[in-house]
């Protein structure tokens, strides 16, 4: 059978699809400055994200092999220079990424972090989106990490979390699973966390357009 994902921005949500430049609908993370990151509420409390839940319509087994890169924008572009040129740019940035703190407070961050805290989303502080952290990811990382199915970024044990009426942690999760709907043992969601930052030295304007990628395998 065919199983499908939903991406979404809360729990039971529809499939994220904000309009984007260039007609096609996606995820906005927003506008940022120089030496902040986006979605941002305070800087100095190292606040600011957006959440992500993903689920799947499977009834009887798990997915697996769950994981996530980055990859050349797919859409209509709509950006300001292009494809090509924005996955590249965004590539370097993650290479160059070199701030240690979370909240970019030295204006040396840049590039696009996931965040896999799952139910201590946002209440992490200082340490939430730290990139010494196991938990959390730079897509572009050495030039090599996170930009291809084969160098692709899996899923961390505690992004997997059981949803009903409320979130808690999965019971016995497992690196890149995800269960049905009634499955509190691996986890019925995946919920992640993605800010996108930008250097102080930046001097590019304009609009970066990419795919963040889902990749997962499924065996009835």
């Amino acid at each position: 059978m065919t199983v499908s994902l939903t991406i979404s921005k809360t729990f039971g949500g529809s499939q994220v699809a904000d309009s984007l430049s260039g007609g096609s609908t996606g995820l906005d993370l927003g506008q940022v400055v120089n030496s902040q990151y986006v979605p941002i509420t305070n800087q100095s409390a190292n606040t600011g994200h957006q959440d992500i839940m993903v689920r799947h319509d499977a009834t009887v087994d798990p997915i697996t092999d769950v994981k996530t890169y980055i990859a050349e924008y797919s859409g209509t572009y709509g950006g300001a220079d292009s494809a090509a040129n924005d996955i590249a740019t965004l590539i370097a940035q993650g290479n160059a990424d070199n701030e240690a703190t979370a909240n970019n407070s030295d204006g040396n961050a840049q590039g696009f972090r996931i965040e896999h805290a799952g139910i201590d989303a946002g209440t992490l502080g200082a340490s939430f989106f730290l990139p010494s952290r196991a938990q959390v990811n730079i897509y572009g990382n050495n030039n090599t990490d996170g930009i291809d199915l084969a160098s692709a970024f899996d899923l961390h044990v505690d992004a997997c979390v059981y949803y009903t009426t409320g979130e808690a942690d999965a019971s016995s999760p497992e690196t890149g699973k995800i269960g049905i709907s009634t499955d509190s043992v691996l986890g019925n969601y995946a919920h992640v966390a993605v800010r996108y930052y930008l250097n102080d030295a930046a001097t590019a304007g304009g609009i970066l357009q990419w795919d963040w990628t889902w990749a997962y395998s499924y065996t009835a």
